[in-house]
């Protein structure tokens, strides 16, 4: 109890295979995407990728405030693509999150940006990553810190970051974030809707029995992982047992050769 006498919970946070949370991650990044000024010609649909969310929460852990280190790195970061992009948001205290204010506060950036010279007055690169063209799948996680965000202002205190990857990845010096001209009119062979191209082989979920190797063993589980590992000696002792029992009392029951 607080001195008030009020009741102190304990956040809560999503893990990366929660359907809401992708589908609020997803859906912001496509609201954006399909709304830039000028409009876009070729702003491509984004979808989850689940290995792009196993990056993002293996660096998330970290509970540091930089850009992941193997980014550049062939297979490092993605079983599949070598070209990841990423943006990162940290804050304190935890209760200050959500996935809006987050993905919002990037979007924010769009007001030092200027397409026509593609210059930046102050820091933009966050915005461009989110409307990036190219970049077509997305994957997110957030880390409670209790011990802080090391690399921020606020490091000494309990913190959350939340870390979104990209595929394939943006920012790509010299060269702007998308063509401008009437939604979709780029689109090639892709379908329109909602001013995003849309792809279905392109936009389906693909499954990856994948993680990166510079993330811990124990560290990569979610929730259910750990139910497994923590059922699975239990239920092989059961087993042992009960076989031991049934030698000892059908002793014929089993044969050999």
């Amino acid at each position: 109890m607080t001195n008030k006498g009020t009741v102190k919970t304990e956040i809560h946070f999503p893990e990366i295979t929660d359907k809401k949370f992708i589908d609020e991650c997803v859906n912001l990044h496509n609201k954006h995407r399909s709304s830039v000024n000028p409009q876009a010609s070729n702003m491509r649909h984004m979808t989850w990728d689940e290995a792009l969310a196993v990056t993002a929460r293996a660096w998330a852990r970290k509970c540091v405030f930089e850009h992941n280190i193997y980014l550049g790195e062939t297979k490092r970061v993605h079983p599949i693509y070598t070209s990841v992009g990423e943006n990162i948001w940290a804050g304190a205290p935890p209760a200050h999150f959500s996935v809006e204010t987050a993905i919002n506060s990037w979007m924010k950036e769009v007001k030092y940006y200027t397409y026509d010279s593609h210059s930046c007055t102050r820091v933009c690169g966050h915005y461009t990553q989110v409307v990036w063209a190219d970049s077509y799948k997305v994957g997110c996680a957030v880390q409670v810190c209790p011990d802080g965000v090391s690399k921020t202002t606020f490091s000494s205190k309990k913190g959350v970051i939340f870390v979104c990857d990209y595929a394939t990845g943006g920012n790509y010096n010299g060269v702007k974030p998308y063509k401008t001209g009437k939604s979709c009119s780029a689109c090639m062979d892709d379908t329109c809707q909602d001013k995003l191209c849309y792809n279905p082989e392109r936009d389906r979920l693909k499954r990856y029995n994948w993680r990166p190797d510079w993330d811990p063993d124990l560290a990569s589980c979610d929730s259910f992982c750990k139910a497994v590992l923590a059922i699975r000696p239990i239920t092989l002792a059961l087993t042992f047992i009960s076989v031991y029992c049934l030698q000892i009392h059908y002793p014929d029951l089993f044969a050999y050769e």
